[in-house]
């Protein structure tokens, strides 16, 4: 069940596979083949949107994200309290990102893809979806910040 615990990794990988694997057959219709290939461009244009949010989702697991670190000048309860404030403000910022993009998904029902004709909702599903799991891990996180004492052991 170790896979299990690297499924975003295993996510971003397929993503990958799809993605290279049908901008390799673009190329191969368009200039070896004189065939135009429109579906490729919009496959791999879904590939890369998953990819990109997903990949998203692993840096706030990761708490991978880029940071510059100047806390350690302050007080341990000053330090605790912008830490607070710097989660509760990015948590509010992916909650307005996952409403809007569930309002987004949705108000997208019913356009579709110029080639393929599927709804763009499947392309634009991954905005919500990415900032639930987001907010799972950045609420995760901040309990196991607020945890901290000022030895370094967790609350008990």
């Amino acid at each position: 069940m170790k896979w299990l615990r690297n499924w975003l990794e295993i996510i971003i990988g397929a993503c990958l596979v799809v993605l290279v694997t049908t901008t390799f057959l673009q190329v191969v219709f368009r200039f070896l083949l004189k065939i135009p290939s429109p579906w490729t461009e919009e496959v791999t244009r879904i590939a890369f949107v998953y990819m990109i949010f997903v990949g998203a989702v692993l840096g706030v697991k990761n708490n991978a994200h880029l940071v510059v670190d100047v806390l350690g000048k302050f007080t341990f309860g000053v330090r605790k309290t912008i830490i607070l404030i710097g989660y509760l403000l990015v948590i509010g910022f992916v909650g307005v990102f996952t409403y809007t993009g569930l309002m987004h998904t949705i108000a997208s029902r019913a356009q579709t893809t110029p080639t393929l004709d599927i709804s763009m909702m499947w392309m634009y599903i991954i905005m919500p979806i990415s900032g639930v799991f987001m907010l799972y891990y950045l609420v995760r996180t901040l309990i196991t910040e607020m945890r901290i004492t000022p030895e370094g052991d967790d609350a008990v």
